[in-house]
């Protein structure tokens, strides 16, 4: 009875629709891609990418930052930068940058830091090349109200 399952061929019936796969390929592919950015996940309560928030920096120093970092390639901002710009694990966040991330149901091992000036900071996280943009910090640093707290050294 064993040998008869053992020469079994399973048949497919027909080829999935769709025109890409979930997840295949090389995962790292986007290393060798510059960036595109998404604003759709920003989050409007909190560290919010408002008028509000923000004001006239968003035109004088995040869309000039924003699109340098467009003739990189995200190999040459997260590993040759990465003193600038890196992953965070999501337990290092603030408590309540992980609520947020909770109540906004994003489930992320890690969030992305990128700088753009000494201490702003947007945070979000991939999709393929895609940075979806969640934070403007505008107090990163060694202080309980940043996104992720920043400590000094010999403090």
């Amino acid at each position: 009875m064993a040998g008869s399952k053992k020469n079994k061929q399973i048949k497919q019936k027909e080829i999935p629709k769709g025109k890409c796969i979930a997840q295949g390929g090389n995962p790292e592919q986007y290393y060798i891609e510059n960036p595109a950015w998404s604003f759709a996940s920003a989050d409007p309560d909190k560290w919010s990418f408002t008028q509000e928030h923000i004001g006239e920096l968003v035109w004088t120093e995040i869309f000039p930052r924003l699109r340098a970092l467009e003739s990189q390639t995200w190999g040459e901002i997260l590993v040759k930068d990465k003193k600038q710009n890196h992953s965070i694990n999501v337990e290092d966040l603030n408590k309540i940058a992980q609520d947020r991330l909770a109540t906004k149901y994003i489930e992320a091992e890690s969030l992305i830091s990128l700088r753009i000036t000494g201490n702003h900071r947007l945070y979000g996280y991939m999709t393929g090349r895609v940075f979806n943009i969640l934070w403007y910090d505008d107090d990163h640093g060694d202080n309980k109200t940043c996104v992720c707290r920043s400590y000094l050294k010999h403090t």
